[in-house]
């Protein structure tokens, strides 16, 4: 049995917050299983933040390059996100079942469908904006916007890249390595694969965790957590689940260093398992009407070894050259070592956004 802080180190080691990964992107975000993107700018965007903290010396340029090269891809994790060109089976599943019928955000139009697959097949790569008739805002999707992310979600295309933050399509055979497999994984292989991958960059975990936002996946989770624990692969730890190789070895205690995370980073995006392991509540506010946010607009969990110890509302002011502090909370009032962690944490953030840190807060 391991203990809560025994725990909470080998969480941390496997999410490689503390300790830099040692490879490339690529091999990261195998290890990850997937990369959430989100279009937020309040800071740098989310999944160059999520690098950022894990990737020593990493530059936007660098994802970009890891596209072009197709070693990753975009597609739909939990949420919209960047995986592993070798995860392709896997992502076939659902790309399989949305083709079957399975609902996504609309009703398929397979006329529409159609004319804008022909079009892709003919023109080569385009994005919804080179179908638009009329001016449409980012919640008012023309018809042709939505048969382009219907056929994303089923396969039929592929994002080749993003022009600015908007998707350029492409057919998947002109993007897809041809050493990848393009036969979907069977459903046990990818109840597996989830749960693998779930626990080889957590640590721990329980079956609900791992079909975080796959309501269609938790029987099969389940099933798979099943087997594994039959074959040995997956040890019980109370209620949580561990791979067995994990427990060959005690993970070292977590070194005091401050991490500002983003809030779509894997480490807090699961806000009941955040309480449950680190005893920290957290809530993202800007979906919060500004009259009820108690800790701002855009906050940031505040990592201080194995303990979050606050939280802290930044702004990229880009006119400006400076990466603002709006709000910061600490849990307890900091020591000095810290608060000037805290404070060095904050410039190389600031840093790396081509900003500089503006005068931060003290409480």
């Amino acid at each position: 049995m391991l203990s809560d802080q025994q725990m909470r180190a080998l969480v941390l080691e496997r999410q490689f917050i503390h300790k830099p990964w040692p490879g490339d992107l690529s091999a990261l975000l195998t290890h990850l299983g997937a990369l959430q993107l989100d279009a937020i700018q309040r800071i740098t965007r989310a999944h160059h933040h999520q690098l950022y903290n894990r990737l020593p010396r990493y530059r936007e340029a660098q994802l970009a390059g890891a596209e072009q090269r197709r070693e990753i891809f975009e597609y739909w994790s939990h949420a919209a996100a960047y995986l592993p060109m070798a995860h392709y089976p896997y992502a076939r599943v659902r790309m399989d079942r949305i083709r079957a019928g399975q609902r996504h955000w609309f009703e398929k139009n397979a006329r529409l469908c159609r004319y804008v697959l022909d079009r892709v097949r003919a023109e080569g790569p385009l994005r919804a904006s080179d179908f638009v008739r009329t001016k449409s805002g980012w919640w008012d999707w023309s018809a042709e916007k939505k048969a382009l992310e219907q056929l994303f979600h089923e396969g039929e295309l592929m994002v080749s890249h993003r022009d600015g933050f908007q998707k350029v399509f492409d057919l998947p055979e002109r993007l897809l390595p041809a050493k990848v497999p393009t036969r979907a994984a069977s459903e046990l292989e990818y109840g597996c694969h989830l749960v693998r991958t779930f626990l080889g960059c957590q640590g721990i975990g329980r079956a609900e965790e791992v079909a975080y936002l796959r309501r269609e996946d938790k029987p099969l989770v389940q099933q798979a957590a099943e087997a594994m624990l039959a074959s040995g692969e997956l040890v019980p730890l109370g209620r949580e689940l561990v791979l067995a190789e994990h427990l060959a070895r005690h993970p070292e205690r977590a070194p005091r260093k401050v991490r500002l995370l983003s809030p779509f980073d894997p480490l807090v995006l699961q806000r009941k398992r955040l309480r449950r392991l680190f005893g920290f509540e957290y809530q993202l506010e800007c979906y919060v009407p500004a009259a009820r946010r108690r800790f701002g607009y855009f906050c940031l969990p505040i990592l201080y070894g194995d303990q979050f110890v606050g939280l802290v509302d930044l702004k990229a002011d880009r006119e400006a050259g400076v990466l603002r502090t709006e709000a910061l909370h600490w849990v307890k009032k900091p020591g000095v070592t810290l608060e000037a962690g805290f404070h060095r944490a904050l410039g190389q953030f600031a840093r790396f956004q081509g900003l500089e840190a503006g005068a931060a807060l003290t409480a």
